[in-house]
């Protein structure tokens, strides 16, 4: 049967203290360390994406800001083209206005002159005849003159 012999337990318990020994130092430190690198390899990975996250948010944030000032610079640009166009605008009107304003003026000047012209016209074709009407009275004036003597 079994016997339990002192010598027995004790190589017994030296073997299992060997083995618990060889296995901390060959197979649990190993595995350890390599568990403690990859928790630390990973803690790592995540801080860096921490960080990147951050970055990007920081980047996301930056380029929203840039975009609202290039929204709002656009706006001022328009509105600023619409007030030069407002005012080209305006004083192409206002020029449109002064050359209507001269060309009346000169199509007026133009017609009293031409008024004028006309008027010396009719008055000299009546001084004209007048003289004719003057010239005919008088030779039927002499006609009747000798009829009458």
């Amino acid at each position: 049967m079994l016997s339990l012999d002192g010598w027995t337990l004790f190589f017994t318990v030296v073997n299992v203290l060997v083995l618990f020994v060889g296995l901390k130092v060959f197979l649990f430190k190993p595995v350890l360390n390599i568990i403690r690198q990859r928790e630390e390899m990973i803690h790592n990975q995540l801080a860096d994406a921490a960080e990147k996250e951050k970055a990007a948010e920081q980047l996301k944030t930056d380029y929203q800001e840039k975009l609202k000032n290039a929204s709002q610079k656009a706006e001022d640009i328009i509105a600023e083209a619409k007030a030069r166009a407002d005012e080209e605008k305006r004083l192409a009107v206002e020029k449109t206005k002064e050359e209507t304003e001269q060309m009346l003026e000169k199509a007026r000047a133009e017609i009293r002159s031409e008024q004028e012209q006309a008027k010396k016209e009719v008055q000299a074709d009546i001084a004209v005849l007048a003289m004719e009407a003057a010239r005919k009275i008088m030779k039927t004036g002499d006609v009747h003159d000798a009829a009458g003597n």
